[in-house]
């Protein structure tokens, strides 16, 4: 089975965005101008509870979008929904609780993304009742420091969720407030059959995409008894399942292209890590196997 395919096109996405519409510093026009400028080729721009507007930014897809916030005693929800139009998202409100909201997301043809749930705290046993959701963020770069404690990575809670049975795909998004560093860091690499809000969105609702700081992934397969990953040079890759230990899972080295990890009995899902000299990651999304 083919996760990564290398004959199918990539297109470089930032899902995750806020500007002074609501509680970020840069204005949509300037936050558009810093993705562009940073090579990306689509964007949602999602304000708490108000839809950024879709648009052709000088060849840079940004699409309609809004992030919808729920509090609990003891933890947070955020869902980015992401709509083919700014008329698809209306009707969409505060008084609608977290299944509700996400039904409707879904019901009018749009994406429904799961905000970093280690830094809002999230358990596994309450992620099981947040169903409909297409993606989860494994990686949130304003949730780090030096902007928040360091609650980045939500690849351990992924993991119990995944252990448990249920494997969401993993994306990854900047989350931008401050803009002092945290934005265009980490992005989405998303495998579209065109740059339009309905390619972007069947893709997402499909997998087809992985998360990165830097570092790609060029082609990955499962077999019955193997995952093979092909990737830019890199100096770690990790193999992470189910298993609490696996010897050799962990390769390093310099200049790492590919590698191969052959399946444990006993797994029930394997992801992919990979490191790069600088410190920037790339993830697999978890399968099941």
């Amino acid at each position: 089975m083919k996760l990564i395919d290398a004959g199918k096109r990539y297109y470089k996405g930032n899902t995750h965005a806020h500007t002074t519409r609501s509680d970020g510093t840069r204005t949509p026009e300037e936050v558009m101008r810093a993705f562009r400028d940073a090579g990306y080729d689509f964007l949602v721009i999602s304000d708490h509870w108000k839809l950024g507007r879709g648009r052709d930014f000088e060849g840079m897809l940004v699409l309609p979008g809004a992030e919808y916030d729920f509090n609990f005693p003891e933890q947070v929800l955020h869902i980015v929904g992401v709509f083919p139009d700014e008329a698809a998202a209306q009707g969409l409100h505060r008084g609608m609780g977290y299944p509700e909201l996400i039904d409707a997301i879904n019901r009018v043809g749009g994406a429904a993304i799961l905000c970093h749930p280690a830094w809002s705290l999230n358990t596994p046993e309450f992620l099981r009742t947040v169903q409909g959701v297409c993606a989860a963020e494994v990686y949130n770069s304003i949730s780090g420091t030096p902007w928040n404690a360091p609650r980045a990575d939500s690849s351990g809670v992924l993991d119990l969720l995944a252990a448990g049975g249920r494997c969401i795909p993993q994306l990854a998004a900047d989350d931008s407030h401050f803009y002092t560093g945290e934005q265009c860091m980490s992005f989405t690499m998303l495998q579209a059959d065109e740059l339009t809000p309905e390619g972007v969105i069947a893709a997402l609702k499909r997998g087809s995409f992985y998360a990165s700081q830097g570092p790609q992934f060029i082609e990955a397969e499962l077999t019955e008894r193997e995952l093979i990953v092909r990737t830019t040079p890199v100096s770690r890759c990790t193999f992470i399942s189910n298993l609490v230990w696996v010897d050799g899972r962990c390769r390093m080295g310099e200049g790492m292209e590919e590698n191969v990890y052959q399946l444990q009995p006993g797994e029930t899902f394997i992801r992919c890590e990979i490191e790069d000299n600088w410190g920037r990651r790339a993830w697999l999304s978890p399968v099941r196997l």
